[in-house]
């Protein structure tokens, strides 16, 4: 029996996706306000929102086919399909 593994998680992949996630987020100047920096609750809305948008550029090749549509109360924010065919479902916040 073939079991196939994650080439995301058991390769150094992951690391190279976060770097991403991290400067892709510390290069945005103007997606929280003086304002929503008190709310932990709207930080998160916000990193969610900028990080789900632009989410197949940050995970760039691992990323085969990607869906952002669920249930409004769906924990999932971002579903994608890697070229091997394994299934992930990511909730931003949480992460």
């Amino acid at each position: 029996m073939h079991v196939m593994r994650s080439r995301l998680f058991y390769t150094d992949q992951y690391l190279s996706v976060q770097a991403t996630v991290r400067e892709f987020l510390n290069a945005q100047s103007e997606f929280l306000s003086p304002r929503s920096l008190r709310s932990t609750r709207a930080v998160g809305d916000a990193v969610q929102d900028v990080v789900s948008e632009h989410f197949e550029t940050l995970v760039g090749s691992i990323c085969s086919e990607c869906s952002k549509e669920f249930a409004r109360r769906a924990m999932a924010d971002v579903a994608f399909t890697d070229p091997d065919g394994l299934y992930y479902v990511v909730d931003v916040k949480t992460h």
